[in-house]
């Protein structure tokens, strides 16, 4: 039989962790990516539950890890810098604390998928899919910008929660994004003396969330976030047009929106302008229906982002890429039946880490003075208390109940152990 012939839209995080296994599962892969080369901008990832694994079995674990930013812990401060509250980073491994001993740069994790694939794997960049047109036995890929129309088995939407891909699979219905009535921004800023090793976290009234935090390449990554109750408040509006209108507009609205602000705002607004990796991005969850259409198939923010607020978008990609090319190592000759095994199978562990906890966002984003104030002193009662060890030991026995996001066993594929 000959070899699966697999195309790849995105290639980041999920795209290039998906093609790793698809080779291993004996595929002929290419990855098409709009970007002219690879992107190593971004923010920083963690990597955590079964996904350490996977990054374990691929062999690149500790390769991350020496790329990792090493920072010790999360700090939440007062507007005075004071600490009210502080989590250091879990070194038992587990990667289950605030911060994780694994906190990588976007660009440098995806350079190290790029560098394990790239002898494997074909990658086009500075490309797009602009249309497909399926048979019965197999689907014609056409392209944006040159690359010719080529046939394909299968095709796999990787390019994030806006996916351009996906939406030409499923139709761009809205009702697949549940949006959370936030916006964030992203951008690297010069180090300065108040900088340490740990991340420092600060909130001021308005729903809005200011961190810094270090990584490996001498910078500050800095982020904003505003968050707002419901869909009434007028800020959303004014966001949603500044991100049509590009990076000029939102830089302006968000130095209008944090002005007042408190902290190092004025730092971080001057660093905003003056970045040349600014990023803003609406936070919302990917919610499919179903993750295949056809011969088009999903994986990682495309198919099912989590949102920030749960840190695991970066781990769901992991896992996705390795349960989605297992399944197909399963029955490579049946591509509708390995499609629906990989939705059987990872669907209940993507659903139980969408499930945000009650009042998540909004209850740790307080629009009020009284709401920051009894949001802060709750931070310092968690603090207190994980200081003693109680919300350690506490933790550890919530890990036996059912709430919150359900743990996975990486399933054993047979073509994985060549």
């Amino acid at each position: 039989m000959s070899k699966l012939r697999v195309l790849i839209s995105g290639a980041s995080i999920a795209g290039p962790a998906l093609a790793y296994w698809l080779v291993r599962a004996g595929c002929q892969v290419t990855v098409v990516e709009r970007a002219p080369a690879l992107r190593t901008a971004g923010q920083g990832l963690d990597v955590r539950d079964s996904a350490r694994d996977v990054i374990k079995r691929m062999g690149i674990f500790d390769h991350i890890l020496g790329k990792s930013s090493h920072e010790e812990g999360i700090e939440f401060v007062g507007s005075n810098n004071r600490c009210v509250a502080r989590f250091g980073v879990d070194k038992s491994g587990k990667g289950d604390s605030l911060t994780s001993d694994i906190e990588i740069l976007r660009g440098e994790l995806a350079g190290i998928l790029f560098d394990v694939t790239k002898d494997d794997v074909s990658y086009i960049f500075g490309d797009m899919i602009e249309s497909l047109d399926e048979s019965a036995t197999e689907i014609s890929v056409n392209f944006a910008n040159g690359t010719p129309t080529t046939a394909f088995d299968l095709v796999v939407a990787a390019d994030g929660i806006g996916s351009k891909t996906r939406g030409l699979a499923f139709g761009n219905d809205s009702s697949n994004i549940r949006s959370l009535n936030s916006y964030v921004l992203y951008f690297s800023i010069p180090l300065s003396d108040t900088d340490t090793m740990w991340s420092r976290a600060h909130w001021v009234k308005g729903g809005r969330f200011m961190g810094m935090r270090p990584d490996n390449v001498g910078k500050t990554r800095a982020l904003l976030t505003l968050t707002a109750y419901d869909k009434s408040d007028e800020r959303l509006v004014r966001l949603e047009k500044a991100s049509k209108e590009g990076v000029t507009a939102q830089k302006l609205l968000f130095q209008q929106l944090f002005q007042d602000a408190d902290w190092e705002i004025s730092r971080i607004l001057k660093g905003m302008h003056e970045s040349e990796d600014f990023y803003m991005q609406s936070v919302g969850q990917v919610r499919l229906n179903r993750w295949s259409s056809g011969r088009v198939t999903v994986v990682g923010d495309a198919g099912y982002a989590p949102s920030p607020f749960t840190g695991m978008g970066t781990s769901l990609a992991f896992t996705g890429a390795y349960v989605l090319a297992g399944e197909i190592s399963r029955q490579p000759d049946n591509i509708p039946a390995a499609l629906a095994s990989y939705e059987r199978v990872l669907r209940p562990y993507v659903e139980s880490i969408q499930k945000l906890p009650p009042g998540i966002p909004w209850i740790v984003n307080p629009q009020s003075t009284l709401g920051l104030r009894v949001f802060e002193s709750a931070v310092w009662c968690t603090g207190v208390l994980s200081s003693t060890g109680l919300v350690t030991l506490l933790s550890k026995f919530a890990a036996y109940l059912p709430i919150g996001g359900d743990s996975f066993k990486l399933p054993d594929y047979e073509a994985f152990r060549q």
